[in-house]
């Protein structure tokens, strides 16, 4: 596996999900607001994940938002044809 190297600060923190390997996780060492709110959102997640009425609720929400920006394309692209009057032959 060719990895890229991550260079991270002790004041920051990173999910990092790769082809065929396990999420690695990166929480700050550093101390501060900001680090306290990288380690709280990262612990939510991890919480989060093992929620399965989450994670199908969210699911669900994903597939509703794709529906939507699907419906809205559409849409876009049905406003940029003009309608022209005449006659069938």
């Amino acid at each position: 596996m060719d990895e890229e190297k991550i260079n991270l600060t002790e004041k920051e923190g990173a999910i990092v999900l790769r082809d065929d390997a396990p999420p690695e996780i990166y929480a700050p060492i550093g101390v501060g607001e900001t680090s306290d709110n990288i380690r709280f959102t990262l612990a939510f997640i991890l919480y989060a994940v093992e929620k399965e009425e989450w994670v199908k609720e969210f699911g669900g929400f994903v597939n509703t938002m794709q529906e939507e920006y699907h419906e809205k394309v559409a849409e876009v692209r049905r406003s940029k044809f003009q309608v022209v009057e005449g006659e069938k032959e």
